[in-house]
């Protein structure tokens, strides 16, 4: 078992700029179903629809949503644009490339071209037996969480790559269990259903695909999805969050009832959920933001910042330069010597990865990002002790 620390202090954010954006929100328990959002820095709050979904994902600057078929909504106009003509569409997943969807009913995965809206493939009930609890998406595997298991499929090859145990060793049933991506692995989080609330949380090694449990806490409740910022697993009341760098649990009990609800990247802002009393707020540059009251309890909610800010910069310990910045075709990227690189990605604010790199050692590389659309991505360099992230933008205009 991993040590544990409790520490009450608030945890700073270095923030670059206010949250300017969309922070998209559904509400609702089996009847008065709401598609909305909030806007920021007005704090208004708009309804764009009346409808049930069971998942929304904000792909290539898109909002996704599951609601027996997919609807694709434009977030300027807010209006439903395209669809994907599947049917009990569940979860939803994706890379650059496909769209992929956990269905209720048998089949329970497809997988869809994203421009095309192609059915590419399905597995049927002798590959996959069930609908997964949660599905995530990276690069070109997908990863479906089941009661005691997690099955890893190869979307290139159309199969099942393996089946891992993923459970934690308690007699006691499990509930509210999510997968969560970093860089180098995939958090699994398990909500244990007891008198007292427990939870523990698992890591799944994308490389060796193992599976371990790396903390178990009691009299601490974790009921909503997790939230993974700055490194730190945030399972709890908010800021305690699990670090997964120096694996301690920092507990902190100023603000009962206040939930991680979404991050953004951009202006390092945590969105917030009061449950108690259905408020939206944000935690930005040490300072609570105004609370937005919704009309009932919130089911899903994920966050597009409107106004990007990239500046390149250089990472002292690991003698790194991202330029130029902005970048039109090319993007340079400057690497130290002494380090062996074990991939090199670029991803949008949304997650979606566009480029993949692995194992190189060149000090110097160039990557084509001429395919990539207008705005701001990462660029995130794994080195064998961790993962140096930066931003940039994307521009059409030649320097």
């Amino acid at each position: 078992m991993r040590a544990l620390k409790y520490i009450f202090l608030f945890l700073p954010f270095l923030a670059f700029s206010q949250p300017e954006g969309k922070l998209f929100v559904h509400s609702g328990f089996v009847t008065n179903n709401v598609l909305a959002y909030v806007q920021y820095p007005q704090n208004q709050y708009t309804v764009i629809d009346t409808t049930e979904l069971d998942d929304m994902k904000l792909i290539d600057n898109k909002l996704f949503i599951s609601n027996d078929k997919i609807f694709v909504y434009n977030i300027n106009s807010n209006t439903v644009i395209d669809t994907f003509q599947t049917s009990d569409a569940n979860l939803i997943g994706n890379n650059s490339e496909y769209l992929v969807i956990s269905r209720s009913e048998a089949p329970f995965f497809e997988v869809y071209n994203l421009i095309s809206k192609n059915l590419v493939f399905s597995l049927d009930t002798s590959k996959v037996k069930t609908m997964p609890i949660d599905l995530l998406v990276d690069m070109n595997r997908a990863y479906l969480l089941f009661d005691t298991t997690i099955q890893i499929i190869d979307l290139n090859l159309h199969d099942t790559v393996k089946t891992l145990t993923a459970t934690y060793n308690s007699w006691f049933p499990c509930y509210n269990t999510h997968l969560i991506n970093s860089n180098a692995k995939i958090y699994i989080n398990v909500g244990i259903a007891t008198g007292a609330p427990r939870f523990a949380v698992l890591s799944l090694d994308k490389a060796s695909l193992t599976v371990e449990t790396v903390l178990f806490q009691e009299f601490i409740d974790a009921y909503y999805e997790p939230v993974f910022a700055d490194n730190k697993l945030y399972m709890s009341l908010f800021p305690s969050h699990y670090d997964i760098q120096n694996d301690t649990f920092m507990t902190f009990q100023q603000n009962p009832n206040i939930y991680p609800l979404c991050f953004d990247e951009v202006s390092s802002a945590m969105f917030l959920y009061k449950p108690i009393n259905f408020e939206i707020s944000y935690f930005y540059n040490n300072t609570y933001s105004q609370a937005v009251a919704m009309p009932t309890y919130l089911n899903k909610a994920v966050y597009y910042n409107q106004k990007a800010i990239g500046i390149a910069k250089t990472d002292d310990n690991n003698n790194i330069l991202v330029y130029p910045n902005p970048a039109n075709n090319e993007l340079n990227i400057s690497l130290p010597s002494e380090k062996w690189v074990k991939g090199i990605r670029i991803v949008s604010l949304n997650g979606t990865n566009f480029v993949n790199i692995i194992n190189s050692n060149l000090l110097c590389r160039k990557i084509d990002i001429s395919a990539l659309h207008e705005g701001m991505y990462f660029v995130e360099v794994q080195f064998e002790d961790g993962v140096y992230k930066s931003k940039f933008i994307k521009t059409s205009a030649k320097f």
